[in-house]
């Protein structure tokens, strides 16, 4: 059998900040919330995908690498210049500002708290180029 990537797993400094970012801004659904040992865990729905934001206690945390590079968390959204103008609003950091390619499909790059690069994409229609008759 195939392997089949199941879940997400992001270490995050502090959970509920995490979680307005990923439930609130980009409205993904939690599907349960949890403490274990000391641990605060959110599990996210996100099609076929569970997100988990898991904060460890304070005696297990140790200071993180950048983040911003390497890995990249992509999510088809919709209202893209909406969400964008939320995140700017809330400065929410933008790593790569909105951008269109010719296909009409536009993206923005930004940081999630824990400085995690999130890649928003919205699906577009073909441009057409501007043709004069005349």
């Amino acid at each position: 059998m195939p392997s089949v990537f199941t879940s997400l797993i992001l270490d995050v400094v502090d959970v509920e900040r995490s979680l307005e970012f990923y439930s609130g801004l980009l409205q993904l659904p939690v599907r349960q919330i949890d403490q274990c040992d000391g641990h605060r865990l959110v599990y996210l729905k996100t099609g076929q995908t569970e997100i988990l934001l898991i904060q460890q206690p304070p005696s297990d945390q140790v200071d993180q690498p950048d983040r911003s590079s390497g890995l990249v968390i992509n999510f088809l959204v919709r209202s893209l210049p909406d969400l964008v103008s939320q995140l700017e609003s809330r400065q929410v950091p933008i790593l790569r500002g909105l951008e269109q390619d010719f296909y009409g499909d536009r993206s923005c790059l930004v940081a999630d708290p824990d400085g995690y690069a999130v890649l928003l994409s919205e699906e577009g229609q073909v441009i057409s180029p501007r043709v004069d008759l005349f």
